[in-house]
């Protein structure tokens, strides 16, 4: 049975007289506050949503979204069209080349993107935050985030032939936990899932997603497989934006966003009248403030929470992580067995939670098999 999460999407405009909101609204989405002026439908298929907000005004949405799987679709002749166009963050002639390169030797569209996803994977680096956003400025450096691995692979894929799209969403637990991933489309397939800067994380930081609530896989499979646990805004990056978006021709260089090394004011300008992205809005601000704004005042704030033994499991974790960690250090001061026994006991609890939530089962297993035998073997001593 697959779990069920809950989202809570909440802007409040504390920036300017006026300002126009572009979000993408779920199917069962319930929307408080201000209301949509204007509803139009994206070539993925789903409605994007013009809110204007008076200064002051709160918008808040709330959707559930099942476990992530790619939304299974026929591409009809336009769509496939949409799905293989060139932009601002993508574009295909750069990557052409090179692309070829890697999939001339092969026939079939998955493997081509099996190659695409190797090369990208094996011979960039994962940086946060990266420089400057879009793919010129990834091939130049050869270091960015989740954006960047995306924004090549889709170019890649687009350039050879292969339909692909950026996903852009959260990571399924917490607050405002951002992530973008890809999804590329085989005939007789459909749409299959791929994160390559995932895939590069665990090939070359494994120890970076340790500590965290992400469940992890091989690197590996994150070609045509993902842990089900992020949430979906937008099923791809640079949605065309309907009623159209308004330039300021001379923008203040607030929040000036580096695109392909080019400076791009978030608020005040768009790609050819696409957003950059959806996660979960895009803004139009009509008086823009000359200050740089929080990340809230850009997109909002959003919260996911999950079923109750992920949520309940989860405090856990983080309790036993703690108690763990104090007892190392009293233990090493005070010297007394039963910090010993407190510590081995709370990091089996610790190993425990994240073994319930699925998360690196081997390393957790082991770590959970050795603490309860130290665990024993101390409260042995402390009994005799």
């Amino acid at each position: 049975m697959k779990k069920t999460f809950h989202v809570r999407f909440t802007y409040t405009n504390t920036i300017s007289d006026n300002l126009g909101i572009w979000m993408v609204i779920p199917a069962d989405a319930g929307i408080r506050g201000v209301q949509p002026e204007k509803v139009c439908m994206l070539e993925t298929g789903e409605e994007l949503a013009y809110v204007v907000l008076e200064e002051g005004d709160r918008m808040e949405v709330g959707w559930t979204q099942e476990e992530y799987e790619p939304r299974q679709q026929l591409l009809s002749e336009e769509a496939r069209s949409f799905y293989l166009r060139d932009t601002t963050l993508s574009p295909k002639e750069k990557v052409r080349e090179k692309a070829l390169e890697l999939t001339d030797h092969v026939a079939d569209p998955k493997e081509k993107a099996r190659a695409i996803f190797f090369h990208i994977v094996e011979d960039y680096r994962y940086v946060y935050p990266p420089q400057s956003r879009g793919v010129v400025s990834f091939l130049e450096t050869q270091k960015g985030d989740c954006g960047e691995f995306s924004f090549l692979f889709a170019a890649m894929c687009r350039s050879v032939g292969i339909p692909a799209r950026t996903v852009v969403g959260s990571w399924a637990y917490g607050k405002m936990n951002a992530h973008v991933w890809n999804e590329c489309y085989v005939d007789g397939e459909g749409w299959i899932p791929v994160d390559t800067s995932m895939a590069n994380v665990q090939k070359r930081q494994p120890l970076r997603f340790f500590s965290s609530d992400v469940p992890t896989l091989y690197w590996k499979k994150y070609f045509g497989q993902t842990e089900g646990r992020r949430i979906v805004f937008s099923l791809d990056a640079e949605p065309p934006l309907v009623p159209s978006y308004e330039e300021v021709e001379d923008p203040l260089y607030v929040n000036a966003m580096p695109i392909n090394g080019q400076s791009f004011c978030w608020g005040q300008q768009s790609l050819d009248g696409a957003a950059p992205y959806l996660q979960p809005i895009y803004i139009k601000m009509d008086d823009v403030p000359e200050r740089d704004l929080s990340v809230t005042e850009l997109l909002g704030s959003w919260k996911v929470k999950g079923p109750a033994l992920l949520e309940g499991t989860s405090y856990i974790k983080k309790a036993a992580f703690f108690i763990g960690i104090i007892s190392v250090v009293l233990s090493f001061f005070m010297d007394q067995i039963v910090f010993d026994a407190l510590f081995t006991g709370a990091f089996a609890v610790y190993s425990l939670s994240c073994l319930l939530r699925k998360e690196r089962m081997i390393v957790f297993g082991i770590l959970f098999i050795l603490m309860i035998l130290s665990f024993s073997a101390t409260v042995d001593k402390i009994v005799s």
